[in-house]
């Protein structure tokens, strides 16, 4: 009996990031953050105490829950496979860390520094992150689902499959940014500057109009009244 050809089945295709790897059940944290140490497998809670500069910290396989880290600074800070939830990041300088695996969910990250970050396989979901600083960071799998993206900066900034969903990307900054398979639906793109580093973007057919405004802007074409 003649064989009979078989069609390879392809792999599907991955379109949004992986979820943390955690375990069933954590340990306490200590009671304070100290410099060059690795915390795996912890549950940190409010009452732990940050002090303003950590250096060479690692966090594997926590949850991070109400942690106040307002304006705290992070040098060669590395997470994986970790959760943050409630917790307030604002104005925290996090320059260079490195993400994988990593969730930020009804979070504070307004005016966060993440300029050279890596971020892979990362997800934020309704958070406050008006004017985060990105400059530079690198992201692959990144989706930032219905989080106040305004004023963000952008510059720079290089992504492969990520998406900014729902989000309030009013005046953010995109200039020299490179972006490949973007994908931008629901979310607000008025004045946003540097919008040819949106080329190749999926948006949604409402988003147009606004968009058309950006690109124009960037054209320095302006819609003015017929010369006399």
């Amino acid at each position: 009996m003649p064989a009979v050809a078989r069609t390879a089945r392809s792999k599907p295709r991955k379109v949004r990031p992986e979820a943390p790897d955690l375990p069933s059940a954590r340990q306490p944290a200590p009671p304070s953050v100290e410099s060059d140490t690795t915390w795996d497998g912890l549950h940190v809670g409010a009452d732990v105490e940050v002090p303003d500069h950590v250096a060479d910290l690692s966090l594997q396989e926590c949850r991070l829950e109400g942690v106040d880290l307002t304006g705290r600074r992070f040098t060669g800070l590395r997470c994986r496979d970790t959760e943050f939830v409630h917790c307030d990041l604002s104005g925290a300088m996090l320059d260079d860390a490195g993400f994988t695996r990593v969730t930020f969910t009804d979070c504070r990250l307004t005016g966060v520094v993440l300029a050279g970050a890596s971020l892979v396989d990362v997800r934020i979901r309704d958070c406050r992150a008006d004017l985060a600083n990105l400059r530079m960071a690198r992201g692959r799998f990144l989706l930032v689902e219905d989080t106040g993206l305004q004023g963000a900066d952008f510059y720079r900034f290089t992504g492969s499959d990520c998406g900014l969903v729902g989000c309030d990307l009013s005046e953010a900054n995109f200039t020299d940014a490179e972006l490949t398979d973007a994908y931008l639906h629901r979310s607000e793109l008025v004045d946003v500057r540097g919008a040819f580093a949106l080329r190749g973007s999926r948006i949604s057919a409402d988003q147009q109009v606004p968009l058309g405004g950006a690109l124009l802007a960037a054209l320095g074409i302006r819609v003015t009244d017929e010369p006399v």
